[in-house]
């Protein structure tokens, strides 16, 4: 019995994980919906950050960085830290090599390495593209706020339809470039009866007029595991090939 208790809890951790990355996934690539008329600029002064933001060209180029995961699994006293290099190319493709972990064996092989394997098999199949677009979600301004030393435009936004992926939440744009500095919200719908709630906030560095993903914090209540809390940080990034520019 003892046995196959531990093979029930681990097939439940692996399928909270791998669902769990095709939800946040989802929620940058979610199938758009037909097209419809909204213009910034009708939400007064601050909409031209948001145009901005809607309208940002696509920069491609190969990357590099250190990724480091901090995952645990409350409920079961489980936890670790994962150390790893990260590329992109040129084309998004993602690919991952582990420096080092020290924790669980049960957060290293069926939480951090399945969620790895999720992402870099669905950047394969080009399912990485940001969609906080009009046709997607609604916009509504909420206020101005400093995010360390940089002056936020809060919009909120709130999504058209009920689908996997999409959030109700806020987006956090930098005043004046309207670049991305914080996503963060609740996925309005799971893709699984595992789930009963998914909460995220992404945060981005500002460099050299760029923006890069710095923290992904995840939250998420669980029916198999309990809660599932994850924390990927990024940093030392570097340039392998000059941007080139590429459509959504």
């Amino acid at each position: 019995m003892k046995g196959i208790r531990k093979l029930q809890n681990r097939w439940a951790v692996a399928a909270v994980c791998v669902a769990l990355f095709v939800t946040l996934t989802s929620c940058r690539s979610a199938g758009s919906a037909s097209p419809v008329t909204f213009d910034p600029l009708s939400l007064g002064p601050s909409g031209s950050v948001l145009k901005k933001f809607l309208e940002r060209p696509v920069k491609r180029a190969g990357l590099v960085m250190k990724a480091r995961f901090e995952a645990s699994l409350p409920n079961m006293k489980k936890q670790g830290v994962m150390e790893t290099e990260k590329r992109i190319d040129e084309k998004g493709h993602v690919t991952y090599e582990m420096k080092s972990f020290q924790g669980d064996d049960t957060i290293k092989k069926q939480v951090i390495a399945r969620y790895i394997s999720a992402e870099q098999d669905s950047s394969a199949t080009g399912n990485g593209a940001a969609e906080i677009q009009a046709q997607n979600y609604r916009f509504k301004y909420k206020r101005s706020e400093k995010l360390g030393e940089r002056q936020a435009e809060v919009f909120e936004v709130q999504p058209r339809r009920s689908a996997v992926g999409l959030f109700k939440g806020e987006i956090w744009l930098e005043e004046g470039s309207g670049l991305p500095l914080r996503f963060t919200g609740r996925l309005v719908k799971n893709p699984s009866v595992i789930f009963k709630t998914n909460d995220f906030t992404q945060d981005f560095v500002v460099k050299e007029g760029q923006a890069y993903e710095s923290v992904l914090t995840i939250d998420s209540n669980t029916r198999l595991v309990g809660k599932v809390i994850m924390q990927i940080t990024c940093s030392d990034y570097r340039r392998t090939r000059p941007e080139t520019k590429g459509s959504e």
